[in-house]
């Protein structure tokens, strides 16, 4: 019995007073519609057709009349006129000029060994693996660099130094 009476005291502890109320809920009624104004039209006159327009047609001018003693005259000969020389269309790839071709060599010379020279103070190891691929990238510019001043072709051998350069340049920093 002793258990019946503790297993009571217990449950009525844990038991929590709850008063139950019900909230008053407002009813939802839609709002009655705004009063409709209807106005009434009067009805258009009927159309009157309007008169139909006559385009005035131009008279044609009278011709000259033909002159029967005149002799039609020869024209005059015409010179032809020496035409200026066109200048010749640019060209598609692009050079230096020809006394600028061993200045633009020497310094596209100068860029590569600059890049060179940062790329070889990079440390490889210290490198993520973003920064590893771009090294790569700017030794393979490096050596199309040069081949393509092996091949004369000036102005891509300036584009290729020109970006193994800005990249060697980012990884020394």
């Amino acid at each position: 019995m002793a258990l019946v009476l503790l297993t009571a005291s217990l449950g009525a502890c844990a038991a929590k007073a709850q008063v139950r109320t019900e909230v008053e809920v407002p009813l939802l009624d839609p709002p009655p519609p705004p009063p409709r104004v209807v106005t009434i039209y009067q009805e258009a006159p009927p159309l009157v057709p309007a008169p139909p327009v006559v385009e005035a047609v131009p008279a044609r001018p009278a011709g000259r009349p033909a002159r029967p003693d005149a002799k039609p005259e020869a024209p005059a000969p015409v010179e032809p006129v020496p035409e200026a020389p066109r200048p010749s269309p640019p060209s598609l790839t692009l050079t230096p000029s020809p006394g600028a071709e061993a200045q633009t060599v020497v310094a596209i010379r100068e860029l590569m060994a600059r890049a060179t020279r940062d790329l070889s103070r990079v440390n490889a190891a210290s490198l993520n693996a973003d920064g590893r691929v771009q090294a790569e990238a700017a030794r393979r510019f490096l050596q199309q660099a040069n081949e393509a001043l092996k091949g004369r072709n000036v102005v891509f051998a300036g584009k290729l130094a020109d970006k193994a350069a800005t990249i060697a340049a980012l990884l020394v920093r």
